[in-house]
C-alpha cells in the first residue's frame, strides 16, 4: 500500500508491501499528484504473488494522500537542503571521495569501492530517488557475477561496497543538511560471509615459494617483506607504511604506531625474522631512519608482484595453493600458535582486538592436534 504524508514543506511517499518498505521517495509540496502518480506506479510494480499453490495475487490498495495536504496556491521555490533533495548520487560519491575519504586510513581501498559506485548509471540518479528494490538487483547482479580471478565475487565486497554506499547516505543526513533524506541500504539484505580461510603451506611448498621469490627477475624487495608477514604476522599496510628502521630496537621489538584499529602495537622479532630483516637492512645500505620498504609506493604494488609469482609457481605446479599475501597472516598467526599458547599473547603479537576474529586466522593440522593430545 502507497501513503503520501506531509512532511513540513514537503510530500513523502511510502510504498509498503506486508508492512515493509519496499519504495519511497520526497515530493515538493505543490506536487500532489506527481506524488500520487508515483506512488500508484510503485504499487503496480510491486504487486507480489503469494506463494503456495492455489493462492491469489494480492490485491493492491489504491494510493491515497492525506485529507488536509493543501493544494498551494502558487509554485514555491524549494532550497536545496529541503526534502527535494536534488544532489544526485554522482555529486555525493565525488564529494565524500574528496572531502571525507581522504581522512581515513583505508581511503584507497575506499576509493577503488566508491569508484565502482561511480560506473553505475544508478549513479545519476538523484539519492532522494534511489530505492531498496534497485539495490537489491544490483547485490543479486554482483552475486552472479565474476571477478578478475574467473571466481565468484565475495559476499565481504558485496558488503563492503553496501557499507560505503549507507555511509554517505548517513553523513548527508547529518553533514549536508538532508535530515529527511531515507538510507535505502537499510532495506538490503546482506550476504552471508564466507567461512574463513583455511591456509596452509607444507614445508616444501614454503621452499618453494620463498625460491621464486627470490628469483632475481622479482622485485628486490618482495622476498623480504613477504618473509617478515609470514614470520611476524603483521598486516601489509603495516611492514610498507608504518614500520621504520628507528623503530627496531635493541630488543628486536618493532614498534608500530596508530594500526589499522587505531592502537599502538609493539611486534617482538624472532630469531629467524631478525635474521631476514638484518639481512635487508645490510642490503639497503645500513639505514637508521625511514621506512622499511621505501620502493613500495603504492597499495596495489605488494600485491600485483606478489601474484606475479603466484602464478608463475601455479604455472609450473597447478597444485599449489593459491595463497594471496593475505594468506601469509594467517600462516604467521599458526605459526606464532604453537609457541604463544595464551591467547592474549598472540593476540597482542597480531592486533586482533577480537578473539573470533583471531580464530579466523588460526588454522592448525589436526595431525598436530592429534600428537598433543598423545
Amino acid at each position: 500500500m502507497a501513503y503520501v504524508e506531509k512532511r513540513g514543506r514537503s510530500l513523502r511517499v511510502v510504498v509498503r508491501v506486508r508492512g515493509k518498505v519496499e519504495a519511497q521517495r520526497t515530493f515538493p509540496l505543490e506536487a500532489v499528484e506527481e506524488a500520487r502518480k508515483w506512488g500508484e506506479e510503485q504499487e503496480a510494480a510491486l504487486g507480489v504473488v503469494g506463494r503456495g499453490r492455489g493462492r491469489k495475487r494480492e490485491s493492491v490498495t489504491p494510493c491515497r494522500t492525506l485529507q488536509d495536504v493543501p493544494e498551494p496556491k502558487a509554485a514555491v521555490d524549494l532550497p536545496s537542503n529541503a526534502t527535494g533533495y536534488p544532489l544526485t548520487l554522482r555529486e555525493a560519491l565525488t564529494r565524500y571521495l574528496t572531502e571525507e575519504s581522504p581522512k581515513k586510513k583505508g581511503h584507497e581501498q575506499e576509493k577503488g569501492r566508491i569508484g565502482s559506485w561511480l560506473a553505475l548509471s544508478l549513479a545519476d540518479k538523484r539519492m532522494a530517488d534511489i530505492t531498496t528494490v534497485e539495490l537489491v538487483e544490483w547485490r543479486q547482479a554482483e552475486e552472479q557475477r565474476k571477478g578478475c580471478r574467473g571466481l565468484p565475487i565475495s559476499p565481504s565486497t558485496i558488503r563492503n561496497k553496501l557499507a560505503i554506499l549507507s555511509a554517505i547516505y548517513q553523513h548527508a543526513r547529518s553533514e549536508w543538511a538532508m535530515p529527511d533524506l531515507q538510507n535505502p541500504v537499510r532495506g538490503v539484505k546482506l550476504p552471508k560471509n564466507r567461512k574463513g580461510r583455511d591456509v596452509r603451506l607444507t614445508t616444501i611448498q614454503r621452499e618453494e615459494l620463498w625460491k621464486e621469490l627470490r628469483n632475481p627477475i622479482r622485485k628486490p624487495y618482495l622476498y623480504y617483506i613477504a618473509r617478515l608477514a609470514a614470520l611476524t604476522a603483521m598486516r601489509q599496510g603495516e611492514l610498507w607504511q608504518i614500520a621504520r628502521w628507528e623503530c627496531w630496537n635493541k630488543a628486536n621489538v618493532i614498534h608500530l604506531t596508530d594500526t589499522k584499529n587505531g592502537d599502538n602495537r609493539d611486534v617482538p622479532l624472532s630469531t629467524e625474522a631478525v635474521k631476514v630483516l638484518r639481512e635487508w637492512w645490510v642490503e639497503q645500505g645500513r639505514p637508521t631512519t625511514g621506512p622499511l620498504f621505501p620502493d613500495v609506493m603504492r597499495p596495489g604494488t605488494v600485491v600485483r608482484s606478489y601474484q606475479k609469482v603466484i602464478r608463475a609457481i601455479r604455472k609450473r605446479n597447478p597444485s599449489f595453493p593459491h595463497i594471496t599475501f593475505h594468506d601469509l597472516r594467517h600462516i604467521a598467526a599458526t605459526d606464532l600458535s604453537k609457541r604463544l599458547s595464551n591467547v592474549l599473547e598472540l593476540s597482542a603479537v597480531t592486533g586482533h582486538r577480537s578473539i573470533q576474529v583471531l580464530k579466523r586466522y588460526y588454522n592448525p593440522d589436526a595431525s598436530e592436534l592429534a600428537s598433543k593430545l598423545g
